[in-house]
């Protein structure tokens, strides 16, 4: 196997470990508050866009902004605020990035 198979099938480990924590820490506790639906939330979504970002390489700008929007939602309705800052700072973060991304290769700037 070469090295870009390895890293799908990593991917897809990353994704089942990912969504099965995610999945068994909601699951396992017995008062959930905002904060951990919140994390569990992010930990399933980012568990599931990894392996897409590996097999659909084209559209990882798409998968970085909507992620990007994600965290700043999840932050802006479910956490308190400190932990609300830095999600939404990751956030906007992320949608820059893949904004910047998008503009630099529209422009064929290197």
């Amino acid at each position: 196997m070469n090295f870009k198979q390895h890293q799908k099938i990593f991917s897809i480990f990353f994704a089942i470990i990912f969504i099965a924590w995610g999945l068994f820490t909601l699951y396992s506790t017995n008062n959930i508050n905002s904060e951990d639906l919140a994390l569990n939330f992010i930990i399933i979504i980012v568990g599931i866009t990894y392996p897409l970002v590996i097999f659909k390489t084209h559209l990882s700008k798409i998968f970085l902004l909507v992620e990007g929007i994600l965290f700043f939602c999840v932050g802006i309705l479910y956490l308190q605020f400190y932990p609300k800052l830095l999600f939404c700072s990751i956030g906007v973060l992320l949608v820059i990035t893949s904004i910047f991304i998008h503009y630099r290769r529209k422009t064929k700037f290197k």
